[in-house]
């Protein structure tokens, strides 16, 4: 069996719940919805020699270490809305090696006929054996067998992607794990209020739309940020780069370049910094990426050098 498209994504009973009805696409109020992503404190790592994360945000599934598929380990992606990176070896795929697929994990279930069971995912990223390309945003049946691993991005998702339905005409033996939102947001909820996960607007510096002037409290690293080798700084490990936030700022007045670990700023807009207590000015963001940009960045504005801080709180 290959990769199969959307328009087979349809319902095949007559089940109605709270969040469906039958023939219909999932409908979910996303009226005040955030996005989240794991805690991560790099205050304590510094001070305590910590992960930057909570290495048990998903019991099992640890972020970024690849392990191999499990039936109950898939059911808690679609329960808790993780982003998933599966390594996948198509029927038809002659690279023996398998292939890197991000998904969003949305049905696992089996066929009545061929005994397959399989994972119906929002495929965000990867290759495409039958496209022979790479493709984005597009639904894609996968057969566990040909899961190789499976690995926690550290993400999550909360939202229904476009067309999804609850129910996979194909998955004729049994369902056994469909993503519903509402059971989703409340098991986000309860990792919220752990403190284990956190909303992705708590380290998100101003946007383009707002004129108000955020203020950020950081702590200084006493150490430097080098572009061009940023992993001789023992605070930065490579293994946590995808859910490494780095922002680069200039001082409105003067030349003063800063790198701040753990926020995400808005180029071109301005915010009022606090070392502590004491304010030690006005910074423009010049440009917000993640660790696994660093190949991409080793040069921002004529610099290399920047003093690195961490991000604490806003204001």
């Amino acid at each position: 069996m290959g990769e199969h498209q959307e328009n087979l994504f349809q319902y095949n009973t007559s089940r109605s719940s709270g969040g469906f009805e039958d023939g219909k696409e999932y409908k979910f109020n996303n009226k005040e919805i955030m996005v989240y992503g794991p805690k991560v404190d790099w205050v304590k790592k510094i001070n305590e020699a910590k992960d930057v994360v909570d290495p048990d945000i998903i019991p099992n599934l640890p972020i970024n270490k690849p392990v191999k598929f499990d039936i109950q380990k898939m059911i808690t992606a679609i329960e808790y809305g993780l982003v998933i990176l599966i390594n996948y070896r198509g029927d038809e795929d002659k690279w023996r090696g398998g292939r890197e697929r991000t998904i969003q994990p949305m049905v696992l279930g089996r066929n009545a006929n061929t005994k397959n069971m399989l994972v119906r995912g929002w495929h965000l990223e990867g290759w495409s054996v039958s496209q022979k390309a790479e493709t984005k945003k597009i639904w894609r049946l996968f057969k566990t067998d040909n899961i190789m691993s499976m690995m926690f991005t550290g993400n999550f998702f909360r939202l229904p992607p476009k067309g999804y339905k609850m129910n996979d005409r194909l998955m004729t033996e049994t369902i056994l794990a469909r993503a519903d939102f509402n059971v989703i947001r409340k098991n986000q909820n309860k990792l919220l209020q752990a403190g284990k996960i956190q909303s992705e607007e708590e380290t998100t510096l101003g946007s383009q739309s707002s004129t108000y002037t955020p203020t950020i409290e950081i702590s200084n690293t006493n150490s430097n940020l080098d572009l061009k080798n940023p992993y001789e700084n023992t605070i930065l490990k490579k293994k946590d780069d995808a859910i490494t936030k780095v922002s680069l700022m200039r001082s409105v007045f003067g030349r003063d370049y800063i790198a701040i670990l753990g926020a995400i700023g808005t180029i071109g807009r301005t915010v009022k910094i606090f070392d502590g207590k004491v304010m030690i000015g006005n910074y423009k963001t010049i440009k917000a990426f993640l660790g696994t940009d660093f190949k991409d960045n080793k040069i921002v504005d004529g610099q290399t050098d920047f003093k690195l801080y961490v991000f604490n709180r806003k204001m």
